[in-house]
C-alpha cells in the first residue's frame, strides 16, 4: 500500500468515526499532494509524497513559535496537533 493510497484509507476511517479535526488535517494533506501533483504534472511516489508532508510539518512549526509569540495559545496547540498527525506518516526520525 502507497503512503497515498493510506492517507486516503486513514481519510475514510475518520469520516466513519466522524473525527472532525483529524478529517481535516487529512484533506489537508491531501489538498497539498494534489496540488503537487497537479503544478508539476507528474504522480508523486512515497519519497516526494514524504517530502511534501515534511514540508508541511515545518511550516506548521514555525506558525506554531508564532502564535505563541503572539498570545494565541488556542491556535497553537491546533498546529501541534497538526504536527502530531503529519508526523505519524513520515518515517521515524534519528536522534
Amino acid at each position: 500500500m502507497t503512503l497515498k493510497e493510506r492517507i486516503t484509507e486513514d481519510m475514510k476511517a475518520a469520516m466513519r468515526a466522524s473525527e472532525k479535526e483529524r478529517l481535516l488535517t487529512i484533506r489537508m494533506m491531501q489538498a497539498a499532494i494534489k496540488q503537487r501533483e497537479v503544478d508539476e504534472r507528474i504522480v508523486l511516489d512515497d519519497a516526494q509524497v514524504i517530502a511534501v508532508l515534511e514540508k508541511m510539518v515545518k511550516q506548521r512549526k514555525e506558525s506554531v513559535v508564532q502564535f505563541e509569540q503572539g498570545g494565541r495559545q488556542d491556535l497553537a496547540d491546533k498546529g501541534l496537533a497538526e504536527i502530531v498527525l503529519l508526523q505519524a506518516y513520515l518515517p521515524t526520525q534519528l536522534t
